[in-house]
């Protein structure tokens, strides 16, 4: 699924990007904090209203207009991809649910993969892992549990997102950001 590295990935948000700053990602994610794109044009499009209605839910909706949706067209420089230490996820699995929960939990970037591939977390990721965390599908750190938790998940529903966490991988990896017309 992604031996075959895209050209083209997608970053939907409300910020204007000139260049990439993996240190304005969130703390707390799938694969760290950093810089994610997605492969599929429509992933992006999603986490771009959802970053949008997030923005206007904690302002209580005013400056409406400071906030505006964006897409960009992120072009790979794969001769770079093979000089890269890659983590590939090709299913959403018990590995890939332990290092989303060891990412999630530790918050930074909690390994040292150059570039991370894998399915995306859906958005009741947060609520599932507290129900895991607080023992709800069982002892936590057991395989039923987190079993469970996987299968509350709703994989099959998962986009591919791809992680850069360091700014020389991002330098290196991002050949051009283009802002593209989304509608």
């Amino acid at each position: 699924m992604y031996h075959n590295f895209k050209n083209i990935l997608y970053h939907g948000t409300i910020s204007e990007i000139s260049h990439v700053d993996v240190t304005l990602g969130r703390q707390r994610k799938d694969f760290g904090r950093g810089f994610y794109m997605a492969i599929s044009k429509q992933q992006a499009i999603g986490m771009m209203h959802k970053k949008y209605k997030e923005a206007l839910r904690r302002n209580n909706k005013k400056n409406e207009l400071n906030f505006l949706e964006r897409l960009y067209e992120v072009r790979i420089n794969k001769e770079i991809v093979d000089t890269l230490n890659i983590k590939i996820f090709e299913k959403a699995d018990l590995e890939w649910l332990e290092f989303v929960l060891m990412c999630r939990e530790k918050g930074g970037i909690p390994h040292n993969y150059d570039l991370v591939a894998g399915p995306t977390a859906d958005d009741n990721t947060a609520l599932c892992i507290r129900a895991y965390s607080d023992g709800i599908y069982g002892k936590t750190g057991t395989t039923e549990a987190m079993e469970i938790l996987l299968r509350n998940l709703e994989t099959e529903n998962l986009g591919i997102q791809y992680f850069i966490g360091k700014h020389d991988i991002a330098d290196k990896l991002i050949k051009e950001l283009k802002l593209i017309d989304w509608r």
